[in-house]
C-alpha cells in the first residue's frame, strides 16, 4: 500500500531547500565558477600556464560546489555572524533578506558572464579572422582571380600558447598543401619553403617574392581539449588583397572535414580550371583514428624541422600505424624514414638488409591502402635506387610526379637518377623544376650543385648559383668553382678559398690537394662517420699507397667488407698490378653484378662505369679479352650518352676507353685538352689505366707542365715545391 505522507516529505524537503537558500547558493556558486573557468583560460594562455591547471581547477570547483551545498544547509548568515540553522529562531531567520542578496549576486555574475561571452567572440572576431575586405578589394580580386596558377601554403600559427602543440597546426596546414599539391593547374611552393617562413615578420607581398606565388595560405588553429577552431585567409600575393577567410568551430574528430571544406573553397576562390573529370582532391581519405593521425603530423614535424632524431620519426610513425593500419600516409612516410637511417658510409645505423626490407613491406602498405599516395612511390624508388634498380626506381618516381607534380622530392630523386643514366641535360631540368617547386630545400641544392660542377655549363650553373643564394656555403662554393676551376688557379684565388672555407676543413683539404698537391689528413679526424675510411680513398687517389694500407688495417673486419671499401681496396690493388684479386673483389662488392651507370658517393672519379673499366683492364691482363670487349662495349654507349648531353665530366672515362682500344695519342689529346680547361686534375694520372701511359712522351711532357705550374703557385703563396 503506498505511503501518503512520501509526497508530502518530499515538498517539505524542497520548501526547506528553498527557505535556507541552497538553490540560490547553488546558482550563484555554478555562475560564479563558469566566470573563473573563463578568466583562467585568458589568463592561463597569456601567462602559458599548464593545460592541466585548468583541470585541477575544474575539479576543485565540483568538489566545491557540493560543500557549498552542504554550508548552505547546515549555516545560515544572521547579523551576529554564521550560526548553525538549528541554532537560529525561525522568527528571527534572515534567510529571506540573504535569498535577496543571493538574487542580486546572481543577477551580477550573469552580467559578467555575458561580457566575457561577447568578449570571446569580439577576441576571436579580431585576432582570428581577417579583416573585412573593403568593395574596391573584392573587385580588384575579381578581375585578377583567372590569372591565380600558383599558392603557398604558410604553417597555420599555433596560438593555443602550448608549444607542443606546434605539430599540429603544422600538421593540418601541410595536409591542405598535399591536398592542393594534387591538382594539375596549381602551383603549390613545396613545404620546405614555405615553412622554412615561419616565425619571420614578412606580409604577404614579401612571402609572394620568396616563394614565387600568386597566392598566399595563412591561417591560425586554436585547440582545447576536444574542441578545435581554425581560421584560414587567402591572400593575393601582388597587393596584399583578402580573396577568401573564414572560421570553423569543429570538435576535434572533425578535423579531416574542415581541411576539405578549406580545400574546396580556396578552389572556388582561386577560380582554377580543373580538368575534365578530376574531383577537388581531399585532405585525408576516409576517417582515421585521431590518436594516430596526431602521431604521424609529430612524426612528420620531426622530419621538417629536425627538431629529434630521425629515430624519434620512425618511432612515432610506427605507433601511428600500429593504432590505424590503415593510415596510409603513415605507412609512407615510415618507409621514407627508414630508407634515410639505413647505414651507408656516411650515417644511418639500420642495416641496409634489414632497412630494406621493412621499407618494401611499408611502401607495400601505403600503396595497398591508397594506390595514389605519391610518398609511397618516392620511398619505393629511393629503395630502388639503393639497390641499383635504376630503372624501376624511374619509374616509381614517374608515378608520384604524375599523381602530385608539385612535389619536390619527386623531381629531386627523379635528377639523381637521370644523372646516373648519364642523361644530363633531362637531370639538371628536373633538378631545377624541384628548386622552382622548393628553393629552399638544401638537400636539392647540394646535389644540383654537384651537377654544376660535374657537368660544368655556364648557363647551368649561372642557375643553380642564382636558385642558391639562401645557401651562402653552396653559393660560396659554386663561385669558387666557377673563379678557379674553370680558370687558371692563383695565388688570389687560392686566399680566396681560404677565407671562405677556413671552417670548412673538408672542402678547403680537397682545394688544397688537387691544387697545391698538399693534404693535411689530421684535419678530418673528428667529422665523419669514418675518417679512416675517407683517408684511405684520399691516400690511394694520390698513389700514397702505403699510407692508404695502413688506413685499411684500421678498418674493422665488418667495414673492410662494405661494398664502397671493396671497392676502393680494387682500384688500390690494380694500381698495384694484382688485377686477379682486383676483380675478386668486384665480384663480391656487386655480387658477381656488372654496374655501368651511377656515381658512388663520395665522387671522386669512383663511378660504376669507372670500376668497369677497371675491370675491363684487369680482365685484359689475365687474357680475358672477350669479357673485357663486352664491357667496353656497354661502357661506350654510356659515355656517348654523356657526349650527347654534355661538354664536359666524362674525359677520363672517354681517356680510359682510348686506351683500352690501343689509341693512346687520342687518349693524350683527351687528356691535355681536360687539364687545359681544369676539367680533370694533376691525380687523374694514377688512374691504374692511365698509369699504363707513364712511359709516353708527351703524357710525361703533360704532367711535368702541371707540375711546374703548381710550383709556381706554391712560390707565389710562399711555400716550398710540393712533395707529393
Amino acid at each position: 500500500m503506498a505511503n501518503p505522507g512520501c509526497p508530502s516529505k518530499k515538498l517539505k524537503l524542497f520548501e526547506e531547500l528553498k527557505r535556507r537558500n541552497v538553490f540560490r547558493v547553488g546558482a550563484a556558486y555554478a555562475v560564479a565558477a563558469w566566470v573563473l573557468l573563463q578568466v583562467f583560460d585568458v589568463v592561463g594562455e597569456i601567462l602559458e600556464l599548464p593545460e592541466w591547471g585548468g583541470k585541477l581547477i575544474l575539479a576543485m570547483l565540483v568538489v566545491g560546489f557540493f560543500i557549498a551545498l552542504i554550508l548552505a544547509w547546515a549555516f545560515e548568515l544572521t547579523p551576529e555572524g554564521v550560526k548553525r540553522e538549528s541554532e537560529v529562531d525561525r522568527e528571527n531567520s534572515q534567510t529571506a533578506q540573504t535569498g535577496r542578496k543571493m538574487d542580486r549576486i546572481i543577477i551580477g555574475l550573469l552580467a559578467v558572464a555575458v561580457v566575457l561571452l561577447l568578449g570571446d567572440r569580439l577576441y576571436f572576431v579580431e585576432t582570428e579572422t581577417v579583416s573585412p575586405i573593403a568593395p574596391e578589394q573584392e573587385e580588384n580580386a575579381a578581375d585578377s582571380a583567372a590569372l591565380y596558377d600558383s599558392i603557398g601554403v604558410l604553417p597555420f600559427a599555433n596560438i593555443t600558447n602550448d608549444p607542443d602543440q606546434d605539430y599540429f597546426s603544422d600538421g593540418i596546414a601541410e595536409e591542405l598543401l598535399n591536398a592542393l599539391a594534387k591538382l594539375k593547374n596549381l602551383k603549390v611552393a613545396a613545404r620546405t619553403s614555405s615553412f622554412s617562413l615561419k616565425g619571420k615578420d614578412l606580409d604577404a607581398i614579401e612571402i609572394g617574392n620568396q616563394l614565387k606565388v600568386d597566392t598566399v595560405l595563412e591561417g591560425s588553429v586554436r585547440k582545447s581539449g576536444t574542441r578545435l577552431r581554425i581560421t584560414a585567409q587567402l591572400i593575393d600575393a601582388a597587393n596584399g588583397y583578402h580573396l577568401w577567410s573564414e572560421t570553423y568551430d569543429r570538435e576535434l574528430t572533425d578535423v579531416f572535414a574542415v581541411q576539405d571544406e578549406i580545400t574546396e573553397a580556396i578552389v572556388t576562390a582561386l577560380k582554377v580550371h580543373l580538368e575534365t573529370g578530376e574531383a577537388v582532391p581531399t585532405a585525408q581519405h576516409g576517417e582515421p583514428n585521431i590518436e594516430a593521425y596526431q602521431k604521424y603530423l609529430q612524426g612528420k614535424h620531426i622530419v621538417r624541422t629536425g627538431d629529434g632524431d630521425g629515430r624519434d620519426a620512425l618511432e612515432l610513425f610506427r605507433e601511428a600505424t600500429e593504432i590505424d593500419p590503415g593510415l596510409a600516409a603513415a605507412w609512407a612516410a615510415r618507409a621514407q624514414a627508414v630508407v634515410d637511417l639505413r647505414e651507408t658510409a656516411f650515417w644511418g645505423d639500420i642495416p641496409a638488409e634489414e632497412a630494406h626490407l621493412l621499407a618494401r613491406n611499408n611502401i607495400d602498405r601505403a600503396l595497398a591502402l591508397d594506390p595514389r599516395q605519391a610518398e609511397a612511390y618516392v620511398a619505393q624508388g629511393m629503395l630502388f635506387a639503393d639497390e641499383y634498380r635504376y630503372e624501376e626506381a624511374l619509374d616509381s618516381l614517374e608515378k608520384a610526379i604524375a599523381i602530385n607534380p608539385s612535389l619536390a622530392e619527386a623531381w629531386t630523386w627523379r635528377g639523381r637518377l637521370l644523372y646516373r643514366f648519364g642523361r644530363i641535360r633531362e637531370s639538371k631540368g628536373s633538378l631545377l623544376r624541384a628548386l622552382e617547386i622548393d628553393p629552399l630545400h638544401a638537400r636539392t641544392a647540394f646535389f644540383a650543385a654537384g651537377v654544376a660542377t660535374e657537368f660544368y655549363d655556364p648557363e647551368y650553373l649561372g642557375d643553380v648559383l642564382e636558385m642558391s643564394r639562401d645557401f651562402p656555403d653552396i653559393a660560396v662554393r659554386l663561385e669558387l668553382f666557377e673563379k678557379t676551376l674553370t680558370s687558371p688557379p692563383s695565388a688570389e684565388a687560392y686566399r680566396l678559398v681560404v677565407a671562405s672555407l677556413e671552417d670548412e676543413p673538408r672542402w678547403l683539404g680537397r682545394y688544397n690537394l688537387f691544387a697545391l698537391k698538399e693534404f693535411d689528413g689530421s684535419r678530418f679526424g673528428g667529422q665523419m662517420r669514418y675518417p679512416q675510411e675517407f683517408l684511405m680513398w684520399m691516400y690511394i687517389s694520390t698513389n700514397q699507397l702505403a699510407k692508404a694500407e695502413a688506413q685499411w688495417e684500421k678498418l674493422s673486419v665488418e667495414r673492410q667488407q662494405a661494398d664502397i671499401n671493396l671497392e676502393e681496396r680494387s682500384i688500390q690493388l690494380a694500381m698495384q698490378g694484382a688485377c686477379k684479386e682486383s676483380v675478386e673483389l668486384l665480384d663480391l662488392a656487386h655480387e658477381g653484378q656488372l654496374r655501368i651507370y651511377g656515381m658512388v658517393d663520395p665522387n671522386m672519379n669512383r663511378s660504376n662505369s669507372q670500376l668497369a673499366l677497371n675491370r675491363a683492364f684487369c680482365l685484359g691482363q689475365l687474357g680475358r679479352d672477350k669479357e673485357a670487349a663486352a664491357i667496353i662495349d656497354k661502357v661506350r654507349v654510356y659515355v656517348d650518352t654523356l657526349r650527347e648531353n654534355a661538354t664536359w665530366g666524362y674525359a677520363q672515362l672517354e681517356a680510359k676507353l682510348l686506351v683500352l682500344e690501343g689509341n693512346a695519342d687520342q687518349a693524350i689529346d683527351v687528356l691535355e685538352r681536360a687539364i687545359a680547361r681544369f676539367e680533370l686534375s694533376w691525380a687523374v694520372r694514377y688512374d691504374p689505366v692511365v698509369a699504363t701511359l707513364n712511359e709516353h712522351p708527351r703524357f710525361v711532357a703533360l704532367f711535368e707542365a702541371v707540375d711546374r705550374r703548381i710550383d709556381s703557385l706554391r712560390e707565389e703563396l710562399g711555400m716550398p715545391p710540393a712533395t707529393l
